[in-house]
C-alpha cells in the first residue's frame, strides 16, 4: 500500500501488524454461539497491537495455540510471507487459513500483484484459504472506473490460476483506495464474471463511506458475489476520533447483530471475522473481548425472526 493513504488506510504496511479478526469454534470448551449462526468466525492476526515485531512469522506461530485455547476457528493473514507455513502450524491445532490479504494494483503498466501469488496458489488447495485482494491505484481516484478494465484483465489471470485449485478471490473494498465502496467491487466483479472471484463486505469501511440506513440494501446488492464479511464494535466513524471507529465487538454504541440479521436475510453462510485494527493491550484478553462480543451478538441476532 502506497504510504500516500497514510493512517485513514486500514491496512497499510505500516499498520497491517494491528488487525484482528475473531472466530470461534463451538466443538473446543467454550459455548459457542447459537446453534442458527452457522458462520465460520476467523481471526485477521496480523499481530495484535500496533509493535512490528509481532507481525513476525515467529510472532504469528504463537498465535496458532492462543487462538486454539480460546476457541476460534482459524485466522487470515496479510501479504504472502509464511503463509505454507502458517498453515501448517494452525491445522496442528484443528484451525484453518482463511485468507491472505495483499493489494492488486490497476495502474497501466504496474504489474499488478505480486508475482509470487501464482506460485502460491497451488499450495492453498484442499485448505479453504481465499486471496483477499484490496485494490489500489496511484493514478485514479477512488470509486472511478477508468481502472475497471485493467482491474477484470488481472482477476481474470488469477481466477484461471486458482479455477483448477479451488481457490477463492474476494475483494475487499477500502476506504481511499481505488475500489472503496462495496458498490465498486459488485460492479468489478461482475464484470469479471468469473465464479470463483467474489466480494468481502467490510463493516468499518461501509461506515465510513455510507449511512447504516443502507446496510440492507448493500448487503442484498452484494449477495450475489458476498464471500467474505468483516464486523467491529464502533461508535461509527469519525475522522478526528479513530478509536471510535473501531473497537473490540464487545463495545460501542452500534448494535451490530444488525448485520448478522441482515446476512441471515440473504441466507449468507460463509465466513465472518471482527476487526480489532489499531487496539493496543495484552493479545490474549483482545482475543477474549472479542469472542465476548462474537457470542453476545449471536445470541441477540438469533432471537431475531
Amino acid at each position: 500500500m502506497n504510504a500516500q493513504f497514510g493512517r485513514r488506510v486500514l491496512f497499510g504496511p505500516m499498520f497491517a501488524f494491528t488487525i484482528l479478526v475473531l472466530g470461534i469454534q463451538c466443538d473446543r470448551g467454550l459455548a459457542g454461539p447459537p446453534a442458527d449462526v452457522r458462520n465460520p468466525f476467523f481471526a485477521y492476526c496480523v499481530g495484535i497491537g500496533v509493535e512490528p515485531a509481532l507481525a513476525s512469522p515467529a510472532a504469528q506461530k504463537e498465535l496458532a495455540p492462543m487462538l486454539a485455547e480460546t476457541g476460534f476457528d482459524g485466522m487470515s493473514m496479510a501479504m504472502y510471507d509464511g503463509a505454507e507455513a502458517q498453515i501448517v502450524e494452525l491445522e496442528k491445532h484443528k484451525q484453518k487459513l482463511f485468507a491472505v490479504y495483499a493489494p492488486l494494483n490497476v495502474d497501466p503498466g504496474d504489474r499488478g500483484y505480486d508475482p509470487r501469488l501464482k506460485e502460491l496458489i497451488p499450495k492453498l488447495a484442499g485448505h479453504g484459504t481465499t486471496v483477499w485482494f484490496f485494490l489500489t491505484s496511484g493514478r485514479y481516484k477512488p470509486s472511478t472506473t477508468e481502472g475497471d478494465d485493467r482491474a477484470v484483465e488481472l482477476l481474470r489471470q488469477i481466477s484461471e490460476v486458482a479455477r483448477p485449485y479451488g481457490v477463492q478471490i474476494s475483494l475487499y473494498p477500502h476506504l481511499n483506495c481505488y475500489a472503496q465502496k462495496m458498490e465498486d467491487v459488485v460492479r468489478i466483479a461482475k464484470k469479471t464474471d468469473r465464479k470463483n472471484v467474489g466480494v468481502t463486505f467490510t463493516f468499518c469501511h461501509f461506515l465510513a463511506l455510507d449511512s447504516d440506513k443502507n446496510l440492507e440494501r448493500v448487503l442484498e446488492l452484494a449477495k450475489p458475489y458476498l464471500n467474505m464479511v468483516t464486523i467491529n464494535g464502533t461508535n461509527g466513524y469519525d475522522a478526528k476520533n479513530f478509536s471510535a471507529w473501531i473497537k473490540t465487538l464487545d463495545q460501542g454504541s452500534f448494535d451490530v447483530s444488525r448485520v448478522l440479521v441482515a446476512l441471515r436475510k440473504i441466507d449468507y453462510h460463509g465466513p465472518i471475522g471482527v476487526i480489532c485494527y489499531g487496539i493496543h493491550g495484552d493479545r490474549r484478553e483482545i482475543l477474549a473481548r472479542s469472542t465476548k462480543g462474537w457470542k453476545e451478538i449471536s445470541a441477540k441476532a438469533a432471537k431475531e425472526r
